[in-house]
This record gives C-alpha cells, sequence and structure tokens, in this order.
C-alpha cells in the first residue's frame, strides 16, 4: 500500500471511530467534533483537550487523560507526516519525527489552554462573547504553530503562504463538517467523517510539502515566536478592553429630562443581566405607553421602591435571586393593581424563566427573554477540594477569573454562588428554559451572535425571534426595542427569513467549536429530567427555586 492510501486509511479511521462512538452514547451535539480526529495539527489537539476538559472525574484521571492525549496525538501526528513526507526528499528518521510530534502535541496544548477554558465556560454559561474570544485565537495559533511537528527550525523562519491556506481551508472544511453532521441522522455520520478524513489526508501533504520545500533559511526571521507574543499581548489587552467596555454598556441610565416624557400605563418590569449595575435613577428603555421599573438585585426599601444595586449584587445564588424575583413582582402587583409584563436579559431572564416555571401563581401576563441562556450547564464542575467531571476546566476558570480579576468587578470564578447554583441545577435548567409557561405569554429574542453558543438540541415551545445583535445590550437596542413593545402590547411579532437561515447556519457550523456536552446521566447527583415541563417545576422547587410561603424575600443590602 502506498503511503498516500495509508494516510487516508489512517484519516479515515480516526474519524469513523469518533463518529461511532459519539452516535453510540447519545452524544448528539458533539457529533461535529468527530472529522477534527485525523485534522492537521494543532487542530486534532484543540479537540483533544476539549474531550479532556469535560470527562475527567479526578485529578489522577485527568493526568492520565493528558498522558495518553500526548502520546496518542503525538504518535498520530509523526506516522501522518512521515506519510505525508515528500517523495525524493530525505525523510527524518522515525524517532526524529516522533519527538516533533510528541513537542508539538505538548507546545500546542499549553498554547491552547486558555481557548479550551473559555469554553468550557461558555458551556456553564452560554454568552456568544466567550466565542469569539476563544476561536479565534485558536485558529490564529493553527496559524502560527503549524510548522512545529514537520520542521524543527520553525522558531526562525517566517510563514510559508501555501501552509498558511491549507491552515484556513481546513477551518472552512471543519465547520462545514460540523455543519453537515448537524443536519444529518446519526446512521450518516460515519460518512461525513470518512468524507472529512479523505480531506485531512489531502490537507497532511499540503501543509507538509509546503514546510518541507521551503528554500532552507540563511537568515533567522523568527516569524512565529513574535507573532505569538503579539497574540499574548492581543488577548490580554483585548479582554482588558472588552470588560471596560462592558461595564460601561452595563450600567442602567435614564435619559436625560425632555429627552422622553415620563410614561403612565401598565406596569413593565425591566430586568438587566450579569454583571450590570443601576444608579438609581429613571429609565424607559422599552417604547410604548408602560410605567417601567427596574428590577433590582440587591432588593427594595421600606416602600416597595427598587435599591440601586452594583454589579457585585448580581453574583447570588438562582433560588436567592428567583425569590426576589418573585417578590418584586408581588410588590408591584399590590401598589399598581395590575398584571405585570417582564423584560428580562441574560442573568435576569434565567431567574425570571424559573422563578415562573417553578412558581406559577405570579401575577406575570407577558415575559420577554432578551439574550436568553438557552443551555445553561452543559458541563460540570465540582467545588474546590471535591472531585467530579471538569475539575481541570473548572480549575482554569478560576485561574482565568483571578487573571481578570482587575479589569472587571464582577466574580468570574465557577465557585461564586450563582455559578455554583447553576452547575446544581444542571441539567434541569436546561430542560427548564424551553418550558412554555401556562398563564404567560412569552417571547424569546436570540441576538443573531448567540447561534454560535446555542446546542442544536436546545429549542423552545414557545415563540422566538432573532435579531442581527450580539449578547446583551438588547433592551433599550433600536433594533429590539419594538419587537419588544409589540410583544407586549400581545401585536404578531414577524420574523426575518434571512436572518433565521443565518442562525440555523451558524448554529450547526459552529459546533465544531464547543466542548462536548455532559448527557443528563453524567451529572453528579441530579436525576435526568423528565420529558413533561410539570415535572421540571417540581424538580426546580425542590431546587428551592420557588417563594417558600410565609417566608420573607430578601429585601434590602
Amino acid at each position: 500500500m502506498t503511503p498516500w492510501r495509508k494516510l487516508v486509511v489512517l484519516c479515515i479511521a480516526a474519524n469513523v471511530a469518533e463518529a461511532s462512538l459519539v452516535a453510540g452514547l447519545g452524544h448528539d451535539a458533539t457529533a461535529g467534533l468527530a472529522p477534527q480526529a485525523s485534522a492537521v495539527a494543532p487542530f486534532g489537539v484543540f479537540a483533544d483537550m476539549r474531550w479532556v476538559s469535560v470527562y475527567h472525574n479526578s485529578w489522577a484521571s485527568f493526568g492520565a487523560e493528558v498522558v495518553a492525549m500526548l502520546v496518542v496525538r503525538g504518535s498520530m501526528t509523526a506516522y501522518a507526516v512521515h506519510l505525508a513526507w515528500p517523495a525524493g526528499v530525505v525523510r527524518p528518521a522515525r524517532r526524529a519525527l516522533a519527538l516533533r510530534g510528541f513537542l508539538g502535541t505538548a507546545f500546542a496544548a499549553i498554547l491552547l489552554v486558555p481557548s479550551v477554558t473559555l469554553l468550557f465556560g461558555m458551556a456553564s454559561v452560554p454568552i456568544s462573547w466567550l466565542f469569539f474570544a476563544a476561536v479565534p485565537v485558536a485558529l490564529l495559533i493553527a496559524l502560527i504553530a503549524h510548522p512545529v511537528v514537520v520542521g524543527d527550525d520553525w522558531w526562525r523562519r517566517p510563514w510559508a503562504w501555501r501552509t498558511i491556506g491549507w491552515v484556513a481551508f481546513t477551518f472552512v472544511v471543519m465547520n462545514a463538517a460540523a455543519g453537515a453532521t448537524a443536519a444529518a441522522p446519526a446512521a450518516v455520520w460515519p460518512l461525513i467523517a470518512g468524507a472529512a478524513g479523505v480531506f485531512n489526508a489531502w490537507a497532511w501533504v499540503g501543509i507538509v510539502h509546503g514546510v518541507v520545500d521551503r528554500r532552507p533559511a540563511r537568515l533567522i526571521v523568527p516569524v512565529a515566536p513574535v507573532s505569538l507574543v503579539v497574540l499574548a499581548a492581543v488577548v490580554v489587552g483585548g479582554t482588558a478592553l472588552g470588560f471596560a467596555g462592558a461595564r460601561g454598556q452595563d450600567q442602567l441610565r435614564a435619559p436625560a429630562r425632555g429627552d422622553r416624557p415620563e410614561q403612565q400605563g401598565p406596569p413593565l418590569l425591566v430586568m438587566s443581566g450579569y454583571g450590570s449595575h443601576w444608579d438609581g435613577r429613571e429609565r424607559h428603555p422599552i417604547p410604548g405607553a408602560f410605567a417601567e421599573v427596574v428590577f433590582s438585585y440587591r432588593g427594595l426599601d421600606t416602600q416597595g421602591n427598587p435599591l440601586p444595586y452594583t454589579s457585585a449584587d448580581t453574583v447570588k445564588s438562582l433560588p436567592v435571586l428567583d425569590r426576589m424575583f418573585l417578590h418584586q413582582v408581588a410588590v408591584l402587583a399590590t401598589k399598581t393593581s395590575h398584571r405585570i409584563a417582564v423584560v428580562a436579559e441574560s442573568e435576569g431572564a434565567l431567574v425570571a424563566k424559573t422563578a415562573l416555571l417553578a412558581d406559577p401563581r405570579s401575577a406575570v401576563s407577558h415575559l420577554v427573554l432578551a439574550s436568553p441562556l438557552a443551555a445553561p450547564g452543559q458541563v460540570s464542575y465540582p467545588p474546590p477540594g471535591r472531585s467530579g467531571w471538569g475539575m481541570a476546566g473548572a480549575a482554569g476558570m478560576r485561574l482565568l477569573g483571578h487573571i481578570f480579576q482587575p479589569m472587571t468587578s464582577v466574580d468570574l470564578s465557577p465557585d461564586n454562588a450563582f455559578l455554583a447554583s447553576l452547575d446544581a441545577a444542571a441539567p434541569s435548567l436546561v430542560a427548564a428554559m424551553a418550558c412554555p409557561l401556562p398563564a404567560t405569554h412569552q417571547l424569546a429574542l436570540r441576538p443573531l451572535a448567540d447561534a454560535t453558543v446555542t446546542p442544536l438540541n436546545a429549542r423552545f415551545s414557545y415563540p422566538a425571534v432573532v435579531v442581527p445583535a450580539f449578547h446583551g445590550g438588547l433592551i433599550g437596542s433600536p433594533s429590539a426595542e419594538r419587537i419588544v413593545a409589540r410583544a407586549i402590547e400581545g401585536h404578531t411579532v414577524r420574523h426575518d427569513a434571512v436572518v433565521d437561515a443565518a442562525e440555523d447556519v451558524i448554529e450547526a457550523a459552529s459546533s465544531a467549536w464547543r466542548v462536548p456536552n455532559l448527557v443528563p446521566s453524567d451529572y453528579p447527583g441530579e436525576p435526568p429530567p423528565s420529558s413533561t415541563c410539570r415535572a421540571v417545576a417540581r424538580r426546580l422547587r425542590a431546587l428551592g427555586l420557588a417563594r417558600v410561603s410565609g417566608a420573607p424575600a430578601p429585601d434590602g443590602p
């Protein structure tokens, strides 16, 4: 058998084996990773690390999986380079190729740790900003570091534009393969993975030939090391700027006097999201005759008015926030003698939805979920000192939280009260977000960017509209405020067929770059959710996500 045929067999076999395993274990949302099982370096390492970040339940198992990844991926990479080596060119000894494969795998794994950690955090709190921070960085690392496994002088040579093209082409094909997998039944997944394996073999040949065929370097041109340093600076600086901008946008401000007259009408409770803060001044982000009141993450004063709050006040456990929400709704309904409409964004949407599902007796007539967290808690992370799925992923989140804590007043650690409560309630939260509310009209207002984080199996049983926007900031946004007002007033909200189609395409293609999700039976201490929303509501009440009769709601600071 020729080297080319051996390479094709190797790539097809690796892809088909993973696709068959994923289909057999019922990991429907993870099938998009299978085409990367034999992908050119470092895409294969990136896929392996995402599996390892989720599926280990002790430090010992994590260490064993990392060693196995380095050995298997390094050996497979070395063999692929060996088979793809151009004829007529002296090929290095297999021992040298094996060493390059192992060291190149370890080097790529170190560089990709931040991206994998961000994607792990995204699976816990599905916010598209994390996707846009993680995936482009991983692609840039692939563009810079791909020659490591082929030549030992990669660090002092300029890039070969031919191989840059192959890396970019591979990224596009992996997106297309994931999209095709999402649209096909499980029986077809091995065929798609096999076809992607043929492409991977072709890409291995293209990259190896592109690196080997370059002329010998006469001068040291350390493009790759300098690019990695610049990339690190861009990542840190860009994240700092992003947090700074987010803090500015999260401030809930009032329009200047005269910009908009004070409005009277049906009461409307407006809830912002995680990390938001409010200075206590009136605001009217929703057009129409509504008497708008801000939900306070700090609570109410003795007269039942919302208190100003800081971003730290949003970091409370979900059961506490649910009870605060139900209490503020009850107080507002009593004061106005009306049923309440609620517009809730991001974390607020999760709070409002779980509270109303667990306690449907509240006086909420309409609920608009802006930038809803469609499927929170797709991974698990144990508290410090305890074993469980995702221990290393949680440790990475803690480390990133400490690094970026000076740049944001929001606690990013998985140990904070809010994120810890998400882990405790998953996967009931995933089922809860999809449930209808018998006595409340619902509308989900989804930003198009969140298609990058929405699992393929996350579907709502109530109307949803997609708008071209990023996560957060929909409340008061011109692209969304008219839709919100029409929904609350009872009018039909129109869909944009082009935007809906774009959401489907992005959702399917981006599944190639997420971490594997835990299936319900994998969650520690959490029974698999029932197929009925009534059972999900009972589970939420058992977790404390409802008002306890006669118990005071948490008020004040």
